[in-house]
């Protein structure tokens, strides 16, 4: 091999190595510190306008700009008394505010707007006028919408006064976890407790039973490999008086977003 062989072969090598690095580098997050933990920001709007202006737009920019554009965004938007087009303005709200972060460079899949409602319980101010976005830690998107994957439930029944999973529901919920390890899903679990205690503090005792139930679910994940910040939405209810301590009122879910 000849001198100039010699040469074209040590660039080829250079060039390779370049490429992987910025190949690798091309696939890095943009995460900031905003997203890798629990946070948010809230809009707020003058009485009857939907638009995000002035400073309120530049301190959401930064904001953005801290949790980054690969950052998961959950977004809420109110409306408090402002007249008939009251509901139509929280949806507006939050449109404005989804849409805003896209103009950001935020990835829509990334977006996810969850609810809008009218407060008429509180006062008229703008902090009742608002649009509120939550930084999901991991990726916080909606798998259901965004990767079109079928609506994944498992549902698990307890016996009274117990948050115990029996071997064939631990099974489901690894098999369930197995499914979604290694995609961009988020979990939402819900649990449900009849009257299954009573006493002077059977509402609070029961509830609390419904926390434990869910904390089951989120241990076994866990174990399973899905990070416990993926579990972003969990409900807990005490039913008590409105259905009977049957298995239905004991019902916990385990479901994609």
């Amino acid at each position: 091999m000849n001198k100039f062989s010699y040469l074209a072969l040590a660039f080829i090598i250079v060039m390779a190595g370049s490429a992987a690095s910025f190949g690798a580098a091309a696939q890095e997050r943009d995460v900031g510190p905003k997203c890798v933990q629990w946070n948010s920001y809230h809009v707020l709007f003058k009485k009857g306008d939907s638009k995000i202006s002035g400073d309120s737009a530049n301190a959401l920019k930064a904001f953005i700009k801290d949790a980054g554009r690969d950052c998961g965004y959950r977004l809420y938007a109110t409306a408090s008394k402002e007249g008939d087009k009251a509901y139509d303005l929280a949806g507006h709200r939050l449109n404005a505010a989804g849409d805003f972060l896209k103009a950001q460079g935020v990835k829509p899949e990334m977006v996810l707007t969850v609810q809008h409602w009218v407060d008429d319980g509180a006062a008229d101010t703008n902090a009742a006028r608002s649009a509120t976005l939550y930084t999901l830690p991991k990726q916080g998107i909606s798998c259901r919408r965004y990767e079109k994957r079928s609506p994944v439930q498992v549902d698990l029944f307890f016996s009274s006064q117990s948050s115990v999973i029996s071997p064939q529901v631990k099974d489901d919920l690894e098999k369930f976890a197995a499914s979604i390890r290694d995609s961009r899903c988020n979990v939402e679990l819900t649990a449900l407790a009849a009257k299954e205690f009573t006493g002077a503090n059977a509402a609070k005792t029961n509830k609390e039973l419904a926390k434990q139930r869910v904390k089951v679910m989120m241990d076994i994940l866990t174990a399973a490999g899905i990070d416990s910040d993926r579990m972003v939405d969990t409900n807990v209810e005490y039913v008590g008086d409105k259905k009977p301590n049957v298995a239905g009122s004991r019902l916990a879910t385990a479901s994609l977003m």
